[in-house]
């Protein structure tokens, strides 16, 4: 029986889109293709952690250019340019940046080498002399 909460949970990073989104003026009027190619690009700026910007090059590959014009011309172009980039509106206002992905993935880390350490290390009393936990005084004597 399941209490509403998930299994496990999924850590990977998640872009954010607004339940509303496909009735937003900006968005109500884009062809399929246009449409896809805007959810790709959101997509493309978080795996690549580009803070929302995207290279032409990049953008050319993600859809056909009919899309590409689409989303990037008119008053309500969704991806605006800089001359060197495409820049997806306001997407550090509703998505992580790469400093803030990057703080996330290293928190995970730590907990897991903590983690790790009270398993391995301290619930078997077997302390590791290259295990930073167990002897910390270590790495600053050598300076690591």
């Amino acid at each position: 029986m399941s209490d509403g909460q998930p299994s496990s949970f999924d850590d990977r990073i998640y872009i954010r889109l607004d339940q509303g989104m496909p009735e937003n003026r900006k968005i109500v009027g884009l062809s399929d293709s246009a449409f896809r190619l805007y959810i790709e690009a959101i997509c493309w700026c978080s795996r690549q952690r580009s803070n929302g910007a995207i290279p032409p090059a990049a953008l050319k590959k993600l859809g056909p250019a009919r899309a590409v014009k689409e989303i990037t011309t008119g008053p309500g172009a969704l991806l605006e340019s800089d001359g060197d980039s495409w820049w997806v509106h306001d997407y550090l206002q509703h998505n992580r940046s790469s400093t803030e992905i990057d703080v996330i993935k290293e928190a995970k880390s730590d907990a897991g080498n903590k983690g790790a350490h009270a398993r391995w290390h301290v619930g078997r009393r077997k302390p590791d002399p290259k295990c930073d936990l167990c002897f910390p005084a270590l790495k600053v004597a050598s300076g690591g």
